[in-house]
């Protein structure tokens, strides 16, 4: 990217993706002047989506209509921001496609994976399945892996 940064539209009502040459991505909401969030993209490793809460309309200024949108880092969440439904996926399926995306992530520990996640001796099947559901929400277990790895615990 030599030129400056580069703009991503993500489609009508769901803002806009801002690449800069240093490796870092802001997005700005549709109408908005300041980005509400700017990161690396070889810091984020997943996301969450929930349903925003009391405190999320006074933090973030989400309406009842908006979803908040977690992007998550290795081993903590980066940025937080308050999205109309629908504009998730299009980031989450930008950043999916980035050739950077996770980079950054340590290699000293390898990540759990659906296969890893068996309850040993000292583990309960709730503590595995807590486990499971922070995948789940970071982003690194879709839904239905999620789901499934839950019925083989329980099963």
């Amino acid at each position: 990217m030599p030129g400056g940064p580069i703009s991503h539209g993500l489609g009508f009502g769901h803002g806009s993706l801002i690449e800069y040459p240093d490796g870092s991505v802001e997005y700005r909401a549709t109408g908005k002047l300041l980005p509400a969030f700017r990161v690396r993209v070889r810091d984020v490793v997943g996301f969450s989506v929930r349903k925003a809460t009391r405190d999320d309309k006074k933090r973030l200024k989400a309406t009842a209509l908006q979803q908040v949108l977690s992007v998550q880092g290795s081993g903590t969440t980066l940025a937080e921001v308050a999205i109309n439904h629908g504009t998730a996926q299009k980031i989450e399926d930008w950043f999916h496609a980035h050739q950077d995306f996770g980079s950054g992530m340590s290699s000293q520990a390898p990540a759990a994976t659906p296969q890893t996640m068996q309850p040993t001796a000292t583990s309960s099947i709730a503590d595995e399945l807590l486990k499971l559901a922070q995948l789940r929400d970071a982003g690194v277990l879709t839904p239905a892996e999620f789901e499934a790895q839950k019925s083989k615990l329980l099963s």
